[in-house]
């Protein structure tokens, strides 16, 4: 599936060249310092610098183009193929690449270490991995196309730099960004060193590399490494062991679509999107704008290279939904919420983030448990338990699962909101609940139930007479509203609303009573308490349920909902008016 999204990628390459990394291109921070090859002169030295939040960096030097490139070809793969010490990283002699605070730590760069580096440049057999026979080879097919390397002119850098290098950092520096030299030359000069450098080490181990029809054919290095302490990836029942051989052109192509996929995660474009024609990379707050079909994969910035998290055929994302109408079902008055019909998938989740998971879930899907930096408990084990399932529908559109931890979740979410004093979040996210609910499951909407109970119980309360319900919703809204209204007596300069938990999390209708009768008994001295409350708590205390189950959507809703006892009567309102 791989080899399918690098042909995409390949017909794009062909379409607008190297431009099509080059444009997404950011470069490491750190200071561009670019040299004359002919006096040495000190032509730009280029500040670059990545903003942690946007992920932009200024492009306006303009020497900026001109360092993109010869920076993007003047990297070294990694660190175990570093041309000489890892501390150096930088592949031809054009360049020269380090850490700000190596320069002036001597275990870690010398005039030794330097020139080892050079010695390497000027005679690629000096390292010893570059005698081995099929890597000689390769080194010595680039000599014929390329001719041998220059090494008067290495000379002449290398002394610039055991001259230079250790004036162009403070002797105290701790700076962890880098230092970058280049010698001003052609692009073309540039290119053909980098090659130098590439083709001995674009394969995995030279080793595993085999000639056909003049072809060379190697074991690709990317997201994957082959060597003795990996056995368990090779081939056991195929005489060439390794899992795979590809041309050179073909391992070409799958660097540069790696480099590609680097320039995507260094911008916080993690989730890339490869149809037939192009493969585009977009941000977790963005979604595909319009309905697609192909590959989708999930990456991640690593040290030298993007790596692949999570790969997946989609058969069909649909940007539309069916509409989806988020209610204001407690009728809220102060709220930031806009209480709307939504028909897109990225305005739900925008606001499935927002509302139910405080921001926290869209940039935290893949973040390791230990690494997340949440507070509250109840939240961070919700967003473990629900985030995979959400990542499916959102980012792939298959929404199988989100349901059932959607319920599970935003009814826990709601309850911490209570238990921590957050009212009004609390309503909101059960605003949203409700809608979800109605969305998924269908049924009749709570807040068309609401309306009717609320009518209901408002005559009864205000009647002379004790009356009774004529319905569970109203038994169970009407025990939500008990509830707070018990707990608003409370005299403690705090009020806390944890001790609403215990009716929250009741299992059974005996149970619920039982903590009403401990809360009446606790509060019934603080003040009088009116006719309505009587004739409210003589109904919750006579009704019980036919069905078992406790239904906590509508105890929750009776406790956020204004309540009904303080409310006033049409007969003083009319007094006071």
């Amino acid at each position: 599936m791989l080899a399918d999204v690098i042909e995409i990628f390949a017909k794009e390459l062909e379409e607008h060249g190297e431009k099509l990394i080059l444009d997404s291109y950011i470069p490491a921070d750190g200071e561009y310092v670019i040299v004359s090859l002919e006096d040495f002169t000190i032509i730009d030295r280029v500040e670059i610098k990545q903003d942690k939040k946007t992920k932009e960096i200024d492009r306006n030097n303009p020497n900026f183009d001109f360092l993109c490139y010869v920076d993007y070809v003047s990297k070294y793969l990694n660190s175990d193929k570093a041309l000489a010490s890892k501390n150096i990283h930088s592949n031809n002699y054009l360049t020269f690449f380090v850490k700000k605070e190596n320069v002036h730590n001597e275990e870690k760069i010398n005039d030794k270490i330097i020139a080892e580096y050079y010695e390497i440049l000027k005679d690629p057999s000096a390292k010893s991995k570059y005698r081995e026979r099929k890597t000689k080879e390769i080194i010595e097919n680039i000599e014929k196309e390329i001719g041998q390397p220059n090494e008067i002119e290495i000379n002449r850098i290398e002394s610039w730099i055991k001259n230079n290098l250790y004036e162009l950092v403070d002797k105290d520096s701790r700076d962890k960004s880098y230092l970058k030299i280049f010698f001003k030359c052609d692009l073309d000069t540039y290119k053909n060193e980098s090659n130098r450098y590439i083709l001995p080490n674009i394969y995995n181990s030279n080793d595993h590399n085999e000639i056909v029809n003049e072809n060379i054919y190697g074991f690709p290095n990317n997201n994957m490494g082959l060597n003795s302490k990996k056995p368990f990836l090779e081939n056991k029942t195929r005489k060439k062991t390794v899992p795979s051989l590809i041309s050179q052109d073909g391992i070409l192509k799958q660097k540069m679509f790696f480099d590609h996929l680097f320039n995507l995660a260094s911008a916080g474009r993690y989730n890339v999107y490869a149809s037939e024609t192009s493969v585009i990379g977009l941000t977790n707050d963005n979604l595909p704008n319009q309905d697609f079909t192909g590959y989708f994969l999930r990456i991640r910035k690593g040290k030298k290279e993007a790596e692949i998290i999570d790969f997946d055929i989609i058969g069909l994302y649909k940007v539309a939904i069916r509409p989806f109408r988020l209610r204001n079902v407690l009728d809220l008055e102060k709220t930031e919420v806009r209480y709307r019909t939504i028909h897109k998938l990225v305005e739900l989740k925008e606001e499935i983030n927002k509302t139910l998971f405080y921001n926290f879930l869209t940039n935290n899907y893949f973040t390791e448990a230990k690494d997340l930096s949440i507070n509250d408990s109840i939240l961070k084990r919700n967003i473990l338990l629900a985030r995979a399932a959400l990542f499916r529908w959102f980012y792939k559109g298959n929404s199988e699962g989100v349901w059932q931890v959607l319920d599970t979740g935003s009814l826990d979410l709601i309850k911490a909101g209570i238990n921590n004093a957050h009212l009004l979040k609390a309503s909101e996210q059960f605003n949203l609940r409700s809608s979800l609910k109605h969305y998924f499951e269908g049924g009749e909407d709570m807040a068309d139930i609401l309306v009717e109970v609320k009518n209901s119980l408002r005559e009864k309360i205000n009647l002379r007479d004790t009356d009774y319900f004529t319905s569970e919703e109203e038994y169970f809204f009407a025990v939500g509203q008990v509830t707070y209204y018990l707990l608003s007596l409370s005299k403690a300069s705090k009020k806390t609303h944890a001790l609403a938990n215990p009716v929250f999390n009741a299992k059974s209708d005996e149970q619920i009573k039982e903590i009403l009768k401990r809360l009446f008994i606790k509060y019934n001295h603080e003040e009088k308490m009116g006719r309505r409350f009587a004739h409210l708590y003589a109904m919750v205390s006579g009704y019980v349920p036919e069905d078992k189950k406790i239904n906590d959507d509508l105890i929750i809703a009776g406790y956020l909902h204004s309540n009904l006892i303080y409310e006033k009567s049409i007969e003083e309102v009319a007094d006071n008016e």
